[in-house]
């Protein structure tokens, strides 16, 4: 008997089924979303994450553009439209955890460019041990593109995300502050 896949791609096992399910399971490398968010942060241990939209769009572009690229295992975090591009309501619940934790520390006003994003000692341990389990390559290309999104600021790295995904660009409250560029078009 095999598994049935419901709607939202959850397999559904026998209960006949689940030991071996779940050791195959335990044998894949698989990236939590909690992994992800201490990953960019352990990046560059000093420099906070500035924003939770800052946060937001990065933990979006590491798994658009880093661990799809590699064909890393991860768990889905349902990214979806919405107000300011993509947005996961499972990232939201993750990095509240993470702070109740004891991982994090969110310090300055919520819900502004203020508000930054750190780890903790714990949080550094369980970074560090997750960070080497990692291939080399993708260490490196994380703590590139961290230093490159950073750079951008919230403003940039909303640009290049409604560029690059304009699906999720479909309900944001500020998305006519950002035009499409059609390159090679018009009168000159």
């Amino acid at each position: 008997m095999k598994a049935r896949i419901m709607a939202d791609e959850t397999k559904l096992y026998p209960f006949d089924m689940v030991e071996v399910a779940l050791r195959e399971y335990k044998k894949q490398a698989k990236l939590l979303v909690r992994d992800v968010i201490l990953l960019l942060l352990y990046a560059i241990k000093d420099k906070p994450i500035y924003g939770r939209t800052m946060l937001m769009k990065q933990v979006f572009l590491t798994y658009e553009e880093i661990l799809k690229k590699h064909g890393i295992v991860f768990q889905d975090p349902k990214f979806v439209p919405y107000k300011f591009g993509p947005y996961s309501f499972i990232v939201t619940q993750v990095l509240e955890d993470l702070h109740f934790a004891g991982y994090i520390r969110i310090e300055g006003r919520r819900n502004t460019k203020k508000e930054k994003f750190l780890l903790t000692d714990a949080g550094i341990k369980e970074a560090y041990r997750r960070f080497q389990t990692l291939p080399p390559k993708i260490r490196e290309e994380i703590v590139k593109k961290r230093i490159g999104w950073d750079q951008l600021g919230t403003r940039g790295i909303l640009n290049y995300v409604y560029t690059k995904y304009p699906k999720y660009k479909e309900k944001s409250e500020i998305k006519k502050k950002y035009k499409e560029i059609i390159w090679g078009q018009g009168k000159g």
